[in-house]
């Protein structure tokens, strides 16, 4: 089972998404852990990697599995200005009614409670 680290950057009551490496659909930023590596450490790697920026604050928020894959979020806060990375093809921020094509744990999993937490 693979292990992501993923940044919920809420602004707004709107949700920073990504797309990139060919995908018809959006996610969270994040990515796999590394080894060694602890969920916390991951989600500051693939922030600074894919955003160009720093967590300035950072708090556990919901972990999960679904499809094969098991996943702990983070509701992060940033420093500085968005530089997005080259593999990063597209970002939008996500309103809860918004039209786009999401990934599966995001769209079934964590959209759903953030919506009920009155967070989107």
């Amino acid at each position: 089972m693979r292990h992501t680290s993923r940044a919920i950057i809420i602004k707004d009551r709107k949700i920073l998404l990504l797309t990139g490496h060919d995908a018809d659909f959006y996610w969270t930023p994040g990515g796999g852990i590394e080894n060694e590596e602890t969920p916390i450490e991951a989600v500051h790697r693939e922030v600074q990697e894919e955003l160009g920026v720093d967590i300035a604050t950072l708090s556990h928020y919901l972990s999960y599995e679904f499809d094969n894959q098991k996943v702990s979020s983070y509701i992060v806060e940033v420093s500085g200005e968005l530089a997005i990375n080259n593999e990063i093809t597209g970002f939008i921020w996500y309103a809860k009614d918004d039209d786009v094509h999401l990934s599966k744990g995001l769209k079934f999993v964590l959209l759903p409670k953030l919506i009920s937490d009155g967070l989107l």
